[in-house]
């Protein structure tokens, strides 16, 4: 327990984005999803990490440097926080594509999302979903090399440094084959325990902007590498970050405002028959559906 407090007290924005990720998490996809789903990335990731300390995969060779052994909770010689992470880092990565794959209503400044079941699971959400979270990481393992220049700590060294700021490629390989065992963990256990018609516990499904929590939380991890970076006068690291983001800030903007986007009747009753917990009466205009008529032609009902 004092170790846990200690870990706590060392790492407090770990555990900050935890805390989001597990209330963001229950509110969405409920309490067993989240917490089977906790559990098992973790043992995934510390897996994935002991094996790369030990032989090289999936990472890339690196050496834990046990400076903070007696000041927080190390597990088989890896840091407990650096496994615990990839359980928000990768929901924050698939909520990110499950929200610009699935149809959207806008009501004023809520977001409505009307997915499926079959949406949640598709191999699109998957793919995209590990491509964000190597995103992420392409922020945050070059400043994490550099924890010698804050609060982090230097924890670890690459056996031999890589070329991205010393990070090497095998690394964000490494992320990609995690990323996809972790998205796919969740996808099954979605499907899984939230089966049915009954609400899962812990969902609000009135709950406004709650579609949008957990891609803010997504771009609150960003925010937070970029602005260490700064923080530690490594400009270069930044703005590279900036220039990897404000393409990706764009088109995503662009998904969740064009018209295209919008849920039709159709897309409702799908979600609904999927999720009949979630029925509440809808202010913002649905976009009307497309028929087609005998013709060939197309016509708005």
């Amino acid at each position: 327990m004092h170790l846990l407090i200690s870990t706590i007290l060392l790492r407090p924005y770990v555990f900050l984005f935890l805390a989001a990720y597990l209330f963001i998490s229950i509110v969405n996809f409920g309490l067993r999803t989240t917490a089977i789903f906790t559990v098992l990335t973790y043992v995934v990731a510390l897996g994935c990490e002991w094996s790369s300390v030990h032989n090289g995969f999936p990472f890339g060779l690196y050496h834990y440097i046990p400076a903070t052994a007696g000041r927080e909770i190390w597990v088989f010689g890896v840091p407990f926080m650096d496994s615990l992470s990839f359980t928000f880092l990768s929901f924050a990565s698939y909520t990110v594509a499950l929200i610009l794959v699935a149809p959207i209503q806008w009501d004023g400044l809520d977001l409505r999302l009307y997915d499926t079941r079959s949406i949640r699971r598709s191999p699109r959400v998957w793919l995209m979903s590990a491509l964000f979270m190597v995103m992420i990481d392409l922020v945050i393992d070059p400043i994490t090399v550099l924890g010698n220049r804050w609060f982090l700590g230097k924890i670890f060294w690459y056996d031999p440094p890589g070329p991205h700021f010393g990070v090497p490629i095998s690394n964000y390989l490494g992320w990609f084959f995690v990323a996809v065992i972790a998205v796919a963990l969740f996808q099954f256990l979605d499907a899984r325990m939230a089966g049915g018609t009954r609400k899962p516990m812990g969902v609000m499904p009135h709950l406004p902007l709650r579609w949008l929590l957990g891609p803010t939380l997504y771009l609150g991890i960003v925010a937070f590498g970029i602005t260490v970076a700064f923080y530690i006068d490594a400009p270069t690291i930044a703005w590279s970050s900036i220039f990897i983001f404000l393409p990706f800030l764009t088109l995503a903007a662009n998904t969740l405002t064009r018209p295209g986007s919008r849920a039709t009747e159709a897309d409702v009753k799908r979600h609904l028959e999927d999720f009949p917990y979630d029925a509440r009466p809808a202010h913002a205009p649905l976009a009307p559906a497309t028929v087609k008529q005998p013709t060939g032609s197309v016509r708005l009902d």
